[in-house]
Order: structure tokens, then C-alpha cells, then sequence
């Protein structure tokens, strides 16, 4: 299974839609090079880059509903929380073990992401959309 972009995550917020893409192709590279039984530290190298961006595009996102008043602000920003510490803990992990944890990563990010975007952001949108600020 790949973790590729479909249009349906699309939020209409250009900055978002390309930072999510970004973290499909950072799953999808991660994948690839944990089938391809890469090395130990290119692998680590690219989980860091995944929380990197993670926290970049989360920042990115809060901001955008901070300054619209986005009233589920606080439940979006416990989701980030949450995934941000799995992320982190998943990291720590993959130092300890061998790249059997690597590959749960990708597969863990790509479903959180599919469902963060369809159920989380796309409620941002949709209050966006409300107040005619898209």
C-alpha cells in the first residue's frame, strides 16, 4: 500500500494542501526505504525529517485557526499534541529497535493522516467556508 495523495484531502488552503502533501511523500519515501532495507541512519534521518515537518505543518495550521477564531481550536490542537508525542515516542523507539519499527511509521502516519485530514481539517474548512474566508 502506498501512501499517495488523493485530491479528496484536498482543503482548499494552498499552504496546507502542500504541506500535507509533503508529509505523503515523507511516508511514502520512509516505506520505501525501510522495504528497501535502507540504511539504519538514512531511515532515522527521514523519521526526523517526518516529525520536522509534522511540527512545522501543525504550527502552520494552528496559526490559521488561531486567527480566525476557530472554535475547535483546542480539540485540533490535542490531536497535534497527541500525534506530535507518538511521533516522538515512535523516533526514540526505532533508536532501541531494529527497522521493524520503522515500517509501523509509515503505515501509523499514513492512516493518521488520511483520517486527521478528513475528519479534523476539513471541519476547519468547513467553518472556513461558513464565514466566506476561503
Amino acid at each position: 500500500m502506498e501512501a499517495i495523495w488523493n485530491e479528496r484531502y484536498n482543503t482548499g488552503i494552498q499552504v496546507v494542501d502542500a504541506q500535507h502533501q509533503e508529509l505523503f511523500q515523507i511516508v511514502e519515501r520512509l516505506r520505501r526505504m525501510v522495504q528497501g532495507q535502507a540504511d539504519r541512519t538514512a531511515i532515522e534521518e527521514q523519521l526526523q525529517t517526518l516529525v520536522v515537518c509534522s511540527e512545522r505543518h501543525f504550527a502552520t495550521e494552528e496559526g490559521y485557526m488561531e486567527r480566525v477564531g476557530y472554535p475547535d481550536l483546542t480539540q485540533h490542537l490535542a490531536e497535534h499534541a497527541s500525534m506530535l508525542s507518538s511521533l516522538h515516542e515512535l523516533l526514540a523507539k526505532f533508536r532501541e529497535s531494529d527497522q521493524a519499527m520503522a515500517l509501523m511509521v509509515p503505515t501509523f502516519m499514513e492512516g493518521w493522516l488520511k483520517h486527521h485530514i478528513s475528519d479534523g481539517d476539513f471541519g476547519f474548512v468547513t467553518y472556513l467556508k461558513s464565514r466566506h474566508m476561503t
